[in-house]
């Protein structure tokens, strides 16, 4: 009984002090660089590549810009065989205040804004 009761309390807590986050909208950010603003976080869903995943024979990479610094996001190479490509497999969040840009290979970053609720 004393288990169920701490457990309840830390949930209650945890509700009292937690964030909830609201759809704001989506964008397509492009080498411009931007900013989180205030109150929000971005959701990086997934690149718009600007070019081939593949190139005769030769290795092909993918990146943005996070707070100026570049960062790998997907690749593809080609050998004499088939080809094998990987792509952004997990989201990345960027607090308020980080920047984002499209680097290289890359024509757009989808991003989903969200307003943080308290």
């Amino acid at each position: 009984m004393k288990n169920v009761l701490v457990l309840m309390a830390c949930a209650l807590v945890g509700m009292t002090w937690g964030q909830t986050l609201q759809f704001s909208q989506v964008l397509l950010v492009s080498s411009n660089t931007q900013t989180v603003p205030a109150g929000k976080v971005w959701k990086v869903e997934n690149i718009l590549a600007s070019s081939s995943l593949v190139v005769n024979n030769s290795i092909r990479n993918f990146s943005i810009l996070v707070d100026n610094t570049s960062v790998f996001v997907a690749g593809a190479v080609e050998y004499a065989g088939p080809s094998t490509a990987n792509q952004l497999v997990q989201p990345i969040w960027l607090p308020a205040g980080s920047t984002l840009s499209a680097g290289q290979n890359v024509f757009r970053v989808s991003v989903i804004e969200f307003t943080v609720l308290p």
